[in-house]
């Protein structure tokens, strides 16, 4: 993930590991649990998450990409991601959903049916003049939050590891 992370720009030594119990709401009720972050988004925004990708790879026999999800109606900003996608883990229909890039992996998996489980490794807090500028549209709060996360199939095996941000609320 390091490499990910110096190719989106972002230094790893800007994010602070932040205890779970640290994350102050409504960041906590986003980021603290083990479901998938589509899901959470959309009953949280009451909206559709669509998916935008800003950067996008073939690393090291990982898919990578920089993504941001928005809500399909108000079009806001609602999570950046960076995501390793291990493609030979998953089944070959659903590969190509993925390299396209249309939908979040998230709704992919759920859509259809794979069994599978999110499994946070840690939180983290970021100063938001860390950033690099392409994440002016997670507003303008001096500290956001983030979760490092992994997907795992069924059988324990790796699917994604994903560093996801959630965005200032109270960004118009």
């Amino acid at each position: 993930m390091r490499e990910s992370l110096l190719r989106a720009g972002l230094s790893p030594e800007v994010f602070t590991r932040c205890p779970s119990s640290e994350v102050p709401e409504p960041f906590r009720a986003l980021l603290v649990h083990e479901g998938d972050m589509t899901s959470t988004l959309e009953r949280f925004h009451e909206e559709r998450m669509l998916l935008e990708v800003l950067a996008e790879g073939n690393f090291d026999q990982y898919y990578h990409r920089e993504v941001i999800l928005k809500g399909e109606r108000t079009g806001r900003a609602a999570e950046f991601g960076l995501i390793e996608i291990e493609l030979k883990n998953f089944p070959p229909t659903l590969q190509g959903p993925i390299l396209l890039g249309q939908q979040p992996l998230g709704g992919i998996l759920n859509d259809s049916g794979m069994v599978y489980k999110s499994q946070p490794l840690g939180y983290f807090s970021v100063a938001r003049e860390a950033l690099p500028p392409k994440l002016t549209l997670l507003g303008s709060m001096n500290v956001l939050y983030g979760r490092y996360n992994q997907l795992k199939n069924q059988d324990g095996s790796c699917l994604a590891r994903i560093l996801e941000i959630v965005p200032d609320f109270n960004q118009p």
